[in-house]
């Protein structure tokens, strides 16, 4: 009894006074140390985070001060956080009492800041919430808000894949003032330090377990008015509120980061529940802010900004006042690393001797490496007036702006790219913007086959996707080179190669492109020109290759080192496989005197491409060989009333246009038919399909046109594929019908209908094929064969049973079928119902007991009895007529009442569905 007497004392010391919650949030900040090692074990992570939970609430007599909170961390445990800001005298805590941030008449708001540790066991998902019994009184969204629950909610994300993480902090609070009719803006100002994306969205203020206060609003904007959040600058518009009073908001600020496969996660988020007053100033409006436009800059330069404020409010001679307009800057550049941001000349006074109502502040900050990161530092200005004059208690009126800024790594610099035998040596300067806190990871190299500019878009980073640039390595953040072989493939002699390298950060940011630097290797090997298919056979076919000699100018072929005599072998093999033979060679002790082109005769030029390298010997020395090059291999692809052609070839040079010719059935010549760019062309014009009666055969061949980036070398390089024959064979198969069923129970009919596809996608079909199955488990058969294409519906009249399911496939005039169309079914519609009457008198009126409906029954079984239990009568024909004999005496039984039970066994789509039925009949003479 003393036990539970201590425990009541305690609760009402505790909750005996109304708390008079206005506002709050809970933010975290995780904390040192981040690992702990364990020897002969080994290092792993700790996760410890200071959690503040900050309070506005009301003061004064009879309202109750936490001197500690509790917070419950959303791991099973909680903890009393102690209040840790204001001084230690004018409460009855031993520790600090908060602090009066607003006294206002009756009005009054202390902030209260408490603080706590805790160490979480694992990754995970933790739900952080507090809540107290209480909200102040009168509040007018909130029905009975004094006896409403005052709830607050922050979800903390562990999670290895995307690293430690803080909450975000807020530098404006949240209790503001409007105006009645006025626009209300309130931005809370959110700045992350891990530079994580934020979003916002609207929220409910919250009370008992979370949920929903009862009876809570948002508050009223008019007919045609605004209650809304900024997704992404956090602006928080309600325009126009409606009524004085005080009314509390509440939305969600969200936390996005990249995982490690680049997507964004959530990794937490804070609720935030504000409070609002809302009073009369009917001749004061929000004063104005123009940011400028967001940017872009470099790390480790300047920025100066005219940042344009003031007030629509002018005073004048006849309405004399003094109207002051404050500028603050939060969040973003000003709450980053430092050096932060600075902003000058921040007020304006206008009276009506000086009407000048517009002011421009001036926004400087002096970057370094330390503030590079891949999002944007989204800087808040607020702007504030000194209220209407005459209006107690003050309303000062705001206005926000949002300014973004991207703080980026400066370009790679000193890039250079140097020939070295088949590979291009890319180099660089390490860059001297490494900051500890974001370091470089990476460099990225990338490479076109061209040297035409790049250009970028303002502020943008990397390399642009639109730039024809490709990712071809990256090497770690201490190494400053890159060998390009074209990942072991060797890069091509006369072609023009550019570079770009690019550094990136820890956090994902990436540095502007580096200068483009261009290079091509040296000419010191042949060149090939031409794989071309003179003629196409499996035993005579014939090809003619030609090459260009290195060069012999400074920078190229030194034929001081590499000196007579000279020989090029032509190497051959058929396909991608086998080894390379020599089918031709040229000597000669005079460079100038060897041959550079030769026909390979006896060549199969049918069944797959011929591929050729030519090799450079100087003396005994092999000096290098050429890149290899193939012919054009081209491959048809019958179709209906077309041919679908395919080609590739591997070669050094860029094939930039493609001729297609075609030889008809009836002509003994090539014509021209198509040209493109691509690498593959459908042939529809005047395309007959073969038949049993005769054969239409297409001959084609394709002529490729190309060169190298060199204006050196020889152009246009002009190679021709093999031919090729087919022949049109329609082996499309039509598009399946979209079956419907019309049908009528009583008279037994049916209809089937179809979509006439020869109408929509499949112009060459003749008849369909009907298919029925009574029930669903039954296979399909072929009831009918229906034509022309036009033909698309079946009448079938006086069934017995209208059951089953039809289906439909089409057939077009190369006999090909489509796939059955889906099922459609229909179902019977059995009736069955006995009477419950019947006149044994031989008057021929009901003189027999007989099924009062019968429709689609395939039998019954039913079983008659007296009133003493008796069988009197049984059947299973649903058609029966029983006269009244009895079973037992064979005789017409006597007048009285008599029992039934009757099962009817009903055929449907699922088969023989069994309903029994149960009931009492009277016997009358």
């Amino acid at each position: 009894m003393k036990r539970l007497l201590v425990l009541i004392l305690i609760f009402f010391s505790v909750y005996g006074f109304a708390t008079h919650n206005r506002a709050g949030e809970i933010t975290y900040k995780r904390i040192a140390p981040f690992t702990q090692t364990i020897p002969g074990v080994g290092t792993f992570p700790v996760y410890t985070y200071s959690i503040t939970l900050t309070k506005y609430t009301a003061d004064g007599s009879g309202i109750a001060d936490r001197c500690i909170d509790t917070i419950y961390f959303g791991d099973g445990q909680r903890g009393e956080a102690p209040r840790i800001n204001g001084t230690s005298s004018a409460c009855d805590c031993s520790g600090p009492c908060g602090e009066i941030i607003i006294s206002n008449g009756t009005y009054t708001v202390k902030k209260n800041v408490y603080v706590i540790i805790h160490t979480y066991p694992s990754s995970g998902s933790y739900l952080i919430h507090s809540f107290d019994p209480n909200r102040n009184a009168g509040v007018i969204n909130i029905p009975n808000s004094v006896n409403q629950s005052f709830y607050l909610e922050t979800l903390l994300v562990i999670n290895n894949f995307t690293g430690a993480n803080s909450s975000p902090e807020f530098k404006y609070a949240p209790i503001d003032r409007a105006c009645i009719d006025k626009c209300f803006y309130h931005n809370p100002g959110a700045y992350d330090s891990d530079g994580d994306s934020l979003s916002y969205e609207i929220s409910t203020s919250r009370g008992e377990n979370g949920q929903t206060v009862p009876g809570y609003s948002f508050p009223d904007a008019g007919n045609s008015g605004v209650y809304g959040i900024n997704p992404i600058t956090g602006l928080l518009t309600w325009c126009k509120p409606q009524g004085s009073g005080e009314y509390n908001l509440a939305f969600i600020v969200k936390e996005w980061r990249k995982n490690t496969s680049g997507i964004y996660v959530l990794i937490g988020y804070v609720l935030r529940d504000m409070q609002v007053v809302v009073g009369i100033c009917p001749n004061n409006d929000p004063p104005f802010i123009t940011p400028p436009i967001d940017t872009c800059i470099v790390a480790g330069t300047s920025i100066i900004k005219n940042i344009y404020f003031g007030d629509p409010n002018i005073p004048t001679s006849t309405n004399v006042f003094t109207n002051i307009v404050t500028l603050q800057g939060n969040g973003g550049a000003f709450s980053g690393p430092s050096p932060v941001a600075t902003l000058s000349n921040t007020n304006i006074i206008i009276t009506s001797s000086s009407p000048t109502n517009t002011a421009n502040a001036i926004f400087t900050w002096n970057t370094n490496c330390n503030h590079i990161r891949s999002q944007p530092y989204q800087t808040v200005f607020k702007a504030e007036d000194n209220g209407q004059p005459g209006i107690t208690p003050i309303i000062n009126l705001v206005n926000f702006a949002t300014y973004n800024i991207r703080v980026v790594p400066p370009a790679v610099q000193n890039v250079t790219a140097v020939p070295m035998g088949s590979s291009i040596n890319v180099s660089w300067s390490l860059s001297s913007c490494n900051p500890t806190n974001n370091p470089i990871i990476a460099y990225k190299i990338y490479r076109k086959n061209d040297c035409t500019p790049v250009v970028y878009n303002p502020c943008e980073t990397g390399v642009p996707a639109s730039s024809g640039f490709t990712f071809i390595g990256q090497t770690t953040p201490t190494i400053s080179a890159f060998l390009d072989n074209n990942g072991g493939n060797g890069l091509t002699v006369g072609q023009d190669y550019s570079y770009l390298v690019v550094a990136v950060y820890r956090d994902g940011s990436q540095s502007f492109g580096s200068s483009q630097v261009c290079a091509k290797l040296k000419r010191d090997i042949p060149v090939l020109l031409n794989v071309d298919i003179l003629s196409t056979s499996t035993t005579t076919g014939s090809v003619f290759v030609r090459w260009e000699k290195p060069l012999t100018n400074t920078g190229n072929l030194d034929t001081l080192i590499f000196t007579g005599p000279y020989q090029f072998n032509l190497k051959y093999r058929q396909g991608a496989t086998g080894t390379f033979t020599t089918v031709f060679n040229t000597t000669s002790q005079y460079f100038l005197n060897l041959a550079t082109q030769y026909t390979h005769t006896a060549v199969n030029t049918v069944d797959t491409d011929e591929e050729y390298i030519v090799e450079f010997i100087s003396g005994t020395v092999t000096v290098g060989s050429s890149q290899r090059a193939t012919s054009i291999f081209l491959t048809p692809t019958p179709g209906d009333r077309r041919i679908d052609l395919s080609w590739a070839a591997s070669t050094p040079w860029n094939n930039y246009k493609y001729t297609v010719y075609r030889k008809d059935p009836s002509s003994t010549t090539f014509s021209a038919i198509a040209i493109t760019t691509l690498t593959t062309y459908s042939d529809t014009t005047h395309i007959v399909n073969s038949n049993s009666t005769r054969n239409y055969v297409y001959c084609y061949k394709v002529l490729g046109e190309g060169q190298y980036s060199d204006p050196s070398i020889t152009k246009p390089l002009l190679n021709n594929s093999q031919e090729v024959c087919a022949t049109a064979i329609d082996l499309t198969l039509p598009c399946s019908p979209t079956v419907s069923i019309n049908a009528d129970c009583p008279t037994g009919m049916v209809e089937v209908s179809w979509t006439n596809v020869k109408l929509s996608c499949s112009d060459d079909v003749v008849k369909y094929y009907l298919f029925y199955k009574p029930t669903v488990d039954d296979p399909y058969q072929q009831i009918s064969t229906l034509a022309p294409a036009s033909s698309t519906i079946f009448v079938s009249d006086g069934l017995e049973l209208i059951s089953g399911c039809y289906a439909v496939q089409a057939v077009d005039s190369s006999n090909n079928v489509s796939p059955l169309s889906p099922d459609f079914c229909i179902d019977n519609c059995p009736e069955f119902e006995l009477p419950n009457i019947v006149t044994l008198n031989g008057d021929g009126v009901n003189d027999f007991y007989k099924a009062i409906k019968v429709r689609q029954i395939k039998e019954i079984d039913l079983v008659i009895f007296d009133r003493w239990g008796t069988l009197v009568y049984k059947t299973k024909d649903p058609y029966f007529k029983w006269d009244g004999t009895s079973l037992q005496s064979n005789q017409q039984v006597s007048e009285g009442t008599f029992f039934y039970i009757c099962d009817v066994f009903e055929p449907r789509l699922k088969g023989t569905i069994k309903r029994s039925l149960k009931g009492y009949m009277q016997v009358v003479k």
